[in-house]
């Protein structure tokens, strides 16, 4: 059995991360128990999985099991103790689970060079993130392995995508915070109010800065950006558009990046470690185009780019190779089956 143990109980990429994992597991006949707080979002979607068992506990209950490595109970602290391997999805849980270190992957979803705990596996999702960590900490006796996101097969997601090709719509999604990079989007559609190019925006999403977005908004008078709260699905997000833009300041792989190549949408991304691990040395060969951070001018020349249809449909079948070829479920299956060996 293989646990996966998490306090997190937002959407996001811990949450999907669960999902992946659980599906490739399955297909190397593996049982994937998560232990998560009774709150989180995404039960639902793990109970659907059918190599899937969950321990739900009280947020506030499973830290006290973990402070106090699990004196207060001894049926968790049991299945711990005869997991094959276990799966942390939060740097802090390390410490409290010292006991069972040599069966340790620790999933850095950061993507931050923090202080190693040794004789664990640490598992990163770019190579950009390994060699961070491996210049910080040259001695670090970790086993140091780069495990990327595995994604769905997009041919049967693929047939529920409804657009209009002849324009451009562009579609991001993502939290409201800094790191995210939306206020450069604003500026896109600014500069595209301006300029009078006829390209359209869908931002989806929610968190602090929801208020300062729609004020921006409001004081420029935009109405080729559009805010819409967090859908329900990938699906809804994708559906009407046809290039998927993520500004981000920073970005350890995004998933959503992934997701919207699954679904043959051309990306346009800043250079975070997530872009050039998935898209590399040639990101148009990839299915991408990559600008520099913080450059709502680049993002725009971007966008114009892919008004060429033609171009525009290159990429896509670009980006569904990609994914197919390099970033599959079934990869992520052999990459944990290479790992629990």
């Amino acid at each position: 059995m293989i646990i996966s143990i998490t306090l997190d109980q937002q959407v996001g990429g811990i949450a999907q991360s669960l999902i992946n994992y659980s599906k490739a597991l399955k297909k190397i006949n593996k049982t994937h128990l998560v232990i998560l707080p009774d709150k989180a979002v995404i039960i639902k979607d793990l109970e659907d999985i059918s190599n899937v068992k969950l321990v739900k506990i009280p947020k506030i209950l499973l830290k006290f099991h973990l402070i106090t490595k699990f004196v207060f109970d001894k049926n968790l602290e049991n299945l711990l103790s005869s997991s094959k391997f276990i799966f942390i999805h939060n740097y802090k849980l390390v410490k409290y689970l010292s006991n069972f270190r040599n069966k340790i992957g620790l999933i850095n979803h950061s993507g931050k060079a923090r202080k190693p705990h040794n004789n664990i596996y640490n598992i990163f999702l770019t190579s950009a993130a390994k060699e961070r960590f491996l210049t910080k900490y040259p001695l670090s006796r970790t086993k140091n392995i780069i495990i990327p996101h595995g994604f769905s097969n997009i041919r049967q997601r693929k047939k529920i995508i409804d657009r209009n090709d002849n324009f451009l719509n562009v579609v991001a999604a993502g939290r409201f915070v800094e790191k995210k990079g939306f206020e450069d989007l604003i500026e896109v559609a600014n500069i595209l109010k301006k300029e009078n190019i006829n390209i359209k925006i869908k931002l989806y999403g929610e968190g602090p800065l929801d208020k300062v977005f729609k004020k921006k908004l409001k004081e420029l008078k935009l109405t080729n950006l559009s805010i819409c709260k967090w859908a329900s699905s990938s699906a809804e997000i994708f559906n009407g558009s046809n290039v998927f833009c993520i500004p981000s300041i920073k970005e350890p792989f995004g998933l959503i990046m992934g997701e919207a190549m699954m679904f043959g949408l051309p990306v346009i991304s800043t250079k975070t470690d997530g872009a050039c691990e998935l898209f590399g040395n040639h990101p148009e060969k990839k299915g991408g185009i990559i600008v520099n951070v913080s450059s709502p001018d680049e993002l725009v020349k971007a966008m114009i780019k892919l008004q060429n249809k033609k171009f525009r449909e290159m990429i896509s079948n670009n980006a569904r190779k990609n994914i197919t070829n390099n970033f599959s479920i079934d990869i992520l299956s052999s990459n944990l089956k290479k790992l629990l060996q």
